[in-house]
């Protein structure tokens, strides 16, 4: 009876084949060509392909090995049609694209050449060469007993790589003397985390991508010496984080939730994977008044898990502009050739949101940056042979705060010197190297007014993002912190 049907079936196919045209909508809304209409037939009637799903398979082997330049495309155009995440890549390739990731075999510093010789200026943090105390200005002398003084930034270079796991012995000159030291080579990334603070009890945590363990190792670090400084808000930026690892942006979601048992996010995998998995807080989180999370076009995948996660339970609020919309996640796969395959594999959803692929999640509170010209001509005249202090109220307060607002470190011109102009001279002050203090001396004055010079007539972004973030978390951190912290480096609920 079965073969019966089958053939029944077959029948009405063929039958259908006869009037249905080439470009046919199907029942389920497909367009239906001619090549599925005939792949159909054979599937029903061949004798041999009842028993040999893979003759596509056999056939695309088989063009391939007459055309092995196509395969590329081949497997490219395929992977096209399963999603817009996967890809088949050349290793230069995959190194260009996904630099965040891969890192590299060495000791983990960065050169440069100077009129001395060789310098170190740059120390990666968790690396060899950090662990063996190698620092910024020490200029290489001896690699492995061979003299390096007349070597190139580049003949050091390739000395310095090798193997795994091998070793490599440098002398350096370090104020006027030479320090020996031996540096294992491993796998070296770059961390992508850093931080500041801002104001009294805000700070500000940048998270420009989560490519390795690293990057969660930096994060905890400044996460868990936050009750150290008595934080009362953060601001974690997010903008232009392309993502990463995942597990790596459900422990910084952990992390920042102080309740215990809240849903934070949803993987899921397919049925023969283990379908979804679900991630709870297990209640960690430092109690703060305030998050604020700024996101934008380029914030995207385990980037928005982060963002999504804590707008949707509620720990944080999300200022600044749409974010990129990528909610699947993807294997990486190393090839026996070096190629390597980017495979999706997972898709994930938020408690409230569910799966934000290609929607994006919107901000709490949408703020664009703006651009500003300054016309130095325009400004109010500023009197820099003055000293102005805390509680100062004048027309040169006006002037000195008008400069301040162009370059982003106050919302706006004011007349008294309150506390938020104190932020803002001391942030000033900062960026010019200068020690910090709450007046604005003759020296600081003049320099904000040859800056005012350098920039006249010119255009340039102000983060109107952060700003706005700032002034929610300052008005947080005025209010009752939350918990107290202790002696022994741990904190209490208040």
């Amino acid at each position: 009876m079965k073969k019966i049907t089958k053939k029944l079936a077959a029948l009405a196919l063929a039958a259908s084949l006869c009037i249905a045209p080439a470009g046919a909508i199907t029942q389920d809304g497909q367009s239906e060509t001619w090549f599925d209409s005939v792949w159909a037939l054979i599937n029903t009637f061949g004798l041999k392909a009842e028993n040999n799903p893979y003759v596509l398979q056999n056939y695309i082997n088989k063009y391939l090995q007459k055309h092995p330049e196509e395969m590329y495309n081949v497997i490219n155009d395929i992977l096209s049609l399963l999603d817009t995440h996967s890809m088949y890549l050349s290793s230069e390739e995959y190194s260009e694209g996904f630099s965040t990731l891969e890192g590299f075999v060495g000791i983990g510093v960065g050169l440069q050449e100077t009129a001395g010789g060789v310098q170190i200026g740059e120390v990666m943090r968790f690396s060899s060469a950090e662990e063996a105390g190698l620092e910024i200005g020490d200029i290489i002398v001896a690699i492995d007993g061979e003299d390096a003084t007349m070597m190139s930034n580049t003949d050091v270079a390739e000395r310095l790589r090798g193997k795994e796991g091998t070793s490599v012995t440098l002398t350096v000159r370090r104020q006027g003397r030479e320090v020996t030291v031996t540096c294992v080579r491993r796998q070296v990334n770059q961390v992508y985390v850093s931080n500041q603070t801002m104001a009294d009890g805000v700070e500000y945590i940048k998270v420009s991508a989560m490519g390795s363990n690293n990057d969660w190792t930096a994060f905890s670090e400044i996460w868990e010496g936050l009750d150290e400084k008595n934080t009362r808000a953060v601001i974690l930026d997010l903008r232009g984080n392309g993502g990463g690892v995942i597990d790596i942006a459900l422990k910084m979601a952990d992390a920042m939730t102080p309740d215990k048992g809240v849903y934070l996010a949803g993987t899921h995998w397919r049925e023969d994977m283990g379908g979804l998995e679900q991630t709870y807080s297990t209640g960690i989180g430092l109690p703060l008044n305030k998050i604020v999370v700024l996101v934008d076009g380029g914030t995207a995948s385990a980037a928005e898990l982060l963002a999504g996660s804590l707008q949707d339970t509620g720990t944080a609020t999300l200022v600044g502009e749409k974010t990129y919309g990528k909610g699947q996640g993807q294997y990486h796969l190393d090839l026996i050739n070096g190629d390597k395959l980017v495979i999706t594999t997972l898709e994930l959803e938020l408690p409230r949101q569910g799966c934000w692929e290609g929607v994006g999640l919107t901000p709490d509170l949408q703020v664009e940056n703006s651009t500003v010209t300054v016309n130095a001509a325009q400004l109010t005249p500023l009197d820099t042979t003055q000293t102005l202090r805390f509680g100062d109220q004048s027309d040169n307060v006006y002037a000195m705060t008008e400069r301040l607002a162009l370059l982003g470190l106050i919302s706006g011109a004011t007349d008294t010197y309150d506390s938020d102009v104190v932020n803002a001279v001391t942030a000033f002050r900062t960026s010019y190297d200068m020690a910090p203090d709450l007046y604005a001396s003759p020296e600081v004055l003049t320099a904000l007014d040859d800056a005012m010079q350098t920039l006249d007539g010119r255009s340039y972004e102000l983060d109107m993002q952060l700003q706005t973030a700032l002034e929610i978390c300052k008005l947080a951190a005025n209010e009752p912190q939350q918990y107290t912290a202790l002696a022994d480096g741990s904190w209490k609920k208040n």
